[in-house]
């Protein structure tokens, strides 16, 4: 055979046997799996809630028709006491007693209320009085506080109040000591209720009217120079309420006849 068809023959063979084979296996690696890309986290902030706004409180104006009243019962008298007339034609106050709980607001008063005579004022801010005009007993007063115009009618009225005045206290007796010229005196404390006092009155002298020393509400002793030596004084306390429009006496002490010691 010839050389060159042996030649030729070969090349054929080695084709067909690349062919029948198909193309070489791709070199493989182990399988890696990607990482998975985070996706970015969306915040958000709540809104703030809102803060509620406190509701005001509405201003409460005092009715001008209306005063409030309270009435104290004490040994010796009765202590009033009411609101101010906030009336724009308020001229003067005036208060009435009555042995019925039915007082009506008329001036002149309809009977059997009265005007005593004590309570008349024209500064709305003086808004307290007592009554001690009548004699002590177990009789329930009734009392109502009325401010007028200046024409007497009503403009302002309090509700009605009720009270009883007492008999005057026993205060106990009085003790007096005397060291170089200044003269002790002391005495009891008031029994009744502290509503029914303002101040101690002390009463001194050799005849009438006797003079006075005042001592405040707490105090049970005072030391006093104005006592004279080799003379002697008749002393008397008493317990004192006192108001803008008038006072009484709540209890009174014995009568201490002393003479200041000479030398």
């Amino acid at each position: 055979m010839w050389p060159w068809l042996r030649s030729t023959l070969g090349l054929l063979l080695v084709a067909g046997l690349v062919a029948c084979s198909g193309p070489a296996p791709s070199p493989t690696g182990p399988s890696v799996t990607p990482s998975p890309i985070p996706s970015p986290t969306l915040e958000i902030t709540p809104e703030p809630t809102p803060t509620p706004s406190p509701t005001p409180v509405p201003t409460l104006v005092p009715d001008p028709a209306v005063m409030g009243l309270d009435a104290t019962s004490c040994p010796g008298g009765v202590v009033l006491d009411w609101t101010p007339s906030t009336h724009r034609n308020f001229h003067h106050y005036t208060a009435l007693r009555s042995p019925r709980e039915k007082i009506a607001p008329d001036y002149p008063p309809i009977a059997p209320a009265v005007d005593w005579g004590r309570t008349y004022a024209t500064d709305r801010f003086v808004t307290s009085a007592v009554d001690a005009s009548v004699l002590p007993s177990a009789t329930t007063w009734h009392y109502r506080v009325m401010a007028y115009d200046i024409l007497n009618d009503v403009v302002s009225a309090s509700p009605v109040r009720s009270a009883v005045i007492g008999d005057v206290l026993d205060l106990g007796p009085v003790e007096a000591a005397t060291v170089g010229a200044a003269t002790s005196l002391s005495w009891p404390a008031f029994s009744g209720p502290r509503a029914c006092i303002s101040s101690y009155r002390v009463r001194y002298g050799i005849g009438v009217p006797p003079h006075t020393i005042l001592s405040d509400q707490s105090a049970t002793s005072i030391k006093t120079d104005a006592l004279h030596a080799g003379t002697t004084y008749q002393i008397q306390v008493e317990a004192v309420r006192v108001t803008t429009l008038g006072s009484f006496v709540s209890a009174r002490s014995d009568v201490l006849a002393y003479t200041v010691p000479s030398g």
